[in-house]
């Protein structure tokens, strides 16, 4: 086997950290090693070490959280206690876009959802309304969407899907003043983070 092709250490790839209701860390881009220390909402302090390597013959990613040590594949992830961790191969994710580029619905950015009917679920009132693209990683959307609107990580990603797939997603909110605070947060972390994501507070036109 070509040495070349088994040193990951140069690979790059995106890692997203999350507790249950809190995110520490929206898809950032590392190479060799990465390791931060968070702190939890108990209070607790963690030190996640993740590191790219070969173990028994394959490309795996090390995974080391204040003692504990395990191993997860380059595109996965891994729950410890309230701690979650995703990862994601961006080589391999760009390379798989140039062969097989998008074909996902991407709306323009003015388009009004709460027009479509196809897109309105039964009973809406008000709440967000995401828009697809071809440039905001899919793992940043899930994570948002449980950060923010509250989502379970397993909603999250089928919203997720729902998006890059349909090309848009409403979600209901309890009341308008919350659609806006979302929408707000959404906006503000994907405009930190250079991803062009369109959130906005929608209200239904029956209200």
């Amino acid at each position: 086997m070509d040495g070349d092709k088994t040193d990951i250490s140069k690979q790059r790839f995106m890692v997203c950290i999350d507790e249950v209701q809190q995110n520490f860390v929206f898809g950032a881009e590392f190479s060799g090693q990465y390791c931060k220390t968070i702190t939890l909402s108990d209070g607790t302090c963690r030190t996640v070490e993740l590191t790219p390597m070969i173990r028994d013959g394959q490309p795996v990613v090390q995974f080391k959280d204040t003692g504990g040590c395990t191993y997860m594949g380059l595109n996965g992830t891994t729950t410890n206690g309230r701690l979650m961790v995703q990862i994601r191969d961006l080589d391999s994710m760009e390379s798989q876009l140039r062969s097989n580029p998008p074909s996902s619905p991407v709306p323009a950015r003015d388009t009004s959802l709460i027009d479509a009917p196809e897109f309105v679920p039964p009973g809406f009132a008000q709440g967000v309304e995401i828009l697809n693209d071809n440039l905001t990683p899919m793992e940043f959307v899930t994570s948002v969407l449980t950060t923010y609107l509250g989502l379970t990580p397993e909603n999250a990603h089928r919203t997720m899907l729902q998006i890059h797939s349909q090309g848009g997603a409403l979600l209901a909110t309890p009341s308008l003043d919350d659609a806006r605070r979302a929408a707000a947060l959404i906006t503000a972390e994907a405009a930190k983070h250079g991803h062009p994501l369109v959130c906005r507070a929608v209200l239904s036109r029956q209200e």
